[in-house]
């Protein structure tokens, strides 16, 4: 199976593994003659692929990463814009945020993470609002909040927000699209459409819906070893504590930290 594939494909494809390929057809945008329409077979294909999508980057975490965003501070705003595909220079359309850092200094480099405040936290900062330290940053969080990153307390001025994200899939429409950024698995695009058809027929979909369980259980095997040299952890418990100190096994308490 190719690695990448086009829309006039992938809707081919769909039609063999449901046994709706009827003799010479051709993939259409507008061709209502079939059963389930090239249109709705369009649908069902974007609907798998935003499925695929979503379970790979939520598996993987960082499969698919786009590049960090700069934003500037300018010492009233405390709501900034998502990447929608035009502001920040076309930046990558957001999808999912994955960690915000704050730069130390107005020369945008020194960063430090920001952790998201909780929503019960919302309120526990007081007025007139203490933004920076001599390390340029005093508890500043952060939380999407519709279409905005909002920062709390407001930020002060000349410092640089850097936003690590996931963009948005791009819906296919046109039959050249290419479903990229899903390196071999357009196959789950093809089984889980090929399911949407079945269904629609009422034709049993049992060894199509093993074949998906099988390769959904790949992905989240492989996902664990997409670095063989590292593989991904949420956070390193035990550098953590040998930096601070700690060590439970002879009973001592972690101290200090940064």
């Amino acid at each position: 199976m190719a690695t990448s594939m086009t829309l006039s494909q992938l809707m081919s494809a769909t039609r063999q593994r449901a046994d709706m390929f009827p003799v010479g057809y051709t993939p259409s945008l507008t061709n209502t003659d079939y059963f389930v329409t090239d249109p709705e077979l369009i649908s069902y294909i974007n609907q798998s692929y935003f499925e695929l999508y979503d379970l790979l980057v939520t598996t993987y975490e960082d499969y698919y990463v786009a590049d960090p965003l700069i934003i500037p501070t300018d010492g009233t705003t405390n709501l900034y814009p998502l990447p929608d595909g035009v502001l920040y220079s076309a930046a990558k359309e957001f999808y999912k945020v994955l960690g915000v850092d704050l730069g130390l200094n107005n020369s945008g480099n020194a960063f430090v993470t920001l952790k998201k405040f909780d929503f019960i936290g919302r309120n526990r900062y007081l007025y007139p609002q203490l933004t920076s330290t001599y390390l340029g940053v005093f508890n500043l969080r952060y939380r999407v909040v519709g279409n905005n990153l909002m920062l709390i307390p407001t930020p002060s001025a000349g410092q640089y927000i850097r936003m690590w994200y996931i963009p948005r899939m791009q819906t296919l429409t046109a039959l050249a699209d290419v479903a990229d950024g899903v390196s071999g698995w357009t196959e789950y695009i093809i089984t889980d459409a090929a399911i949407k058809c079945a269904q629609k027929e009422e034709t049993d979909v049992t060894v199509l819906a093993m074949q998906k369980a099988a390769l959904i259980k790949r992905i989240e095997e492989t996902a664990m070893n997409r670095d063989a040299g590292q593989p991904d952890t949420i956070s390193n418990v035990r550098s953590q504590l040998e930096r601070w100190g700690g060590d439970f096994g002879t009973g001592n308490t972690p101290m200090g930290g940064y």
